[in-house]
């Protein structure tokens, strides 16, 4: 029985230590490199379906690393272009997860070879995209309303 209250109290001491990773690129810089042309590529299949499995591969892969920069976006210490920090609201945070959220729903459909779901699947990955663009990026009187 000590054995696992010592594991588990190890296990919650590890759980809590403070990382030590500090981001290097900003927000402009996972929007230019990462989800941009992530999702151009799973935005493609909408204009040509994937021929063979290495396309499909590439696109199913594109919208994983496109789920994954939500973590990216969202880690403490991010910096806009601007110098000032990527916002930690509850509403820039919703916007982010719609992303992931989209990101995953199309990787699934990737993942079985079906472009009709990818598609699909592109309808909500645009608007998590779009919306986000229009209280973030586009609107500044939206941004300011949306920091307070």
């Amino acid at each position: 029985m000590r054995i696992l209250l010592l594991l588990f109290l190890a296990g919650a001491a590890v759980a809590q230590a403070p990382s030590s990773y500090k981001p290097y690129a900003s927000l402009a810089d996972i929007m230019a490199g990462i989800s941009l042309p992530k999702s151009n590529s799973v935005f493609d299949v909408t204009k040509r379906a994937p021929k063979d499995d290495m396309e499909w591969v590439a696109v199913q892969t594109d919208a994983a690393v496109l789920a994954e920069a939500g973590n990216l976006i969202l880690t403490p210490g991010r910096l806009k272009e601007n110098g000032q920090p990527v916002p930690q609201t509850a509403d820039f945070r919703r916007h982010v997860q719609a992303l992931v959220e989209a990101a995953k729903g199309a990787h699934k459909a990737a993942l079985k070879k079906d472009a009709d779901a990818v598609f699909v699947a592109c309808e909500p990955l645009y608007q998590a995209c779009y919306s986000c663009h229009q209280a973030y990026r586009f609107c500044p009187t939206c941004q300011a309303a949306t920091r307070q």
